[in-house]
């Protein structure tokens, strides 16, 4: 357990405990770590039929929240029924406490981590049929199809009205491609932000260059993209409408990739075959959706190969989309609350 949590475990279960005696709990609550968690629940929210909260982790998400017209509470807080994209158990350390889990990433681009972590849960809504099978391979027993509601920003009005807004920025060159780098967390192992982070002025010269920041991601890579003039770092919250404006993304093993699969568009991939979560499945898959360069020096080859046969690799990539979601046909969000409220209601939350 986090240490953290050890220290507020006995103190937590009493308040947890004087409130279910009183009937004081506080029903069903979104818990809300960072700006990532609150987009993958964005879409589940307006169809949740009993009334819920949420709860951020500290006075910063919240905040953020607040800016975006969201009502947050700040941690700690004591639910009947806990919703999470974590496994955040040391915040809420009570046993017989109903959670329910949701997929932090559209899919498994890293080794799948102890089958327990999930059975904490009692329920957990992987993003496709494909994806419970796995899980129960490995052992875990509480997995139900959910899918993956971030991606109906796609299909969001507000994220359509970004995109444009951000492609007509001046930044951009109307007879240049756009490239959307993307890097995992430098921390993983997995990330080849190394091997590009040098030559984003020299690429902008060609390229229409947008970058999405993995929220980790060590200060010293911050600060050199930062300090480049000549391309646009897109936050959090501009990442699916910047997805929807490039024509290429570049990145690693990063997750971000599932959502071009959906989006059909070219991938280019740094070749990463290092990293202790990193399985041959893994690097197998991302070879199918991606063409795979080993620096820099390879990007406009890599980039003419797509310009000159654009369906290269989109029969992968409408393999992987079905694998990973299931079906693009159907609001995902929609179906995520559909199994929440029924779980809800079956449990009296």
């Amino acid at each position: 357990m986090v240490v953290s949590g050890l220290l507020i475990k006995i103190p937590y279960w009493v308040c947890w405990q004087v409130l279910r005696i009183f009937g004081r709990l506080q029903g069903v609550v979104f818990y809300v770590e960072s700006e990532h968690d609150y987009q993958i629940i964005e879409y589940i929210l307006p169809h949740i039929n009993k009334p819920y909260r949420i709860v951020a982790r500290n006075r910063h998400v919240a905040e953020m929240l607040q800016q975006r017209g969201v009502e947050a509470r700040i941690w700690p807080a004591f639910p009947t029924l806990l919703i999470m994209t974590r496994h955040a158990f040391h915040r809420f350390p009570i046993n017989n406490m109903k959670k329910i889990g949701l997929m932090h990433g559209p899919f498994y681009f890293k080794r799948m981590i102890k089958p327990e972590r999930y059975n904490a849960f009692d329920l957990y809504l992987f993003t496709s049929q494909h994806v419970v099978d796995q899980a129960a391979v490995h052992g875990v027993g509480c997995g139900v199809v959910g899918g993956y509601a971030r991606i109906d920003a796609f299909k969001d009005s507000r994220v359509i009205v970004c995109s444009q807004q951000l492609k007509s920025e001046s930044v951009f060159s109307d007879h240049k491609k756009i490239l959307l780098f993307s890097a995992t967390w430098d921390g993983s192992g997995q990330s080849a932000i190394d091997r590009w982070v040098d030559d984003l002025s020299e690429l902008s010269v060609r390229y229409n260059i947008l970058v999405s920041i993995h929220p980790l991601m060590s200060k010293s890579y911050k600060e050199k993209v930062e300090k480049n003039k000549h391309i646009r770092v897109v936050g959090q919250h501009e990442l699916y409408a910047a997805m929807m404006i490039a024509d290429v993304l570049v990145c690693d093993t990063s997750s971000i990739m599932a959502e071009f699969c959906v989006l059909d568009k070219p991938v280019i991939t740094f070749k990463v075959d290092k990293g202790h979560r990193l399985t041959p499945e893994i690097q197998s898959m991302i070879s199918d959706i991606s063409v795979q360069i080993e620096k820099t020096d390879e990007l406009d080859e890599a980039i003419e190969r797509y310009l000159k046969q654009p369906d290269l690799k989109q029969e992968n990539r409408k393999r992987w989309t079905s694998i990973m979601f299931d079906d693009l046909l159907i609001s995902h969000g929609v179906k995520a609350a559909a199994v929440i409220n029924t779980y809800i209601d079956n449990n009296d939350g």
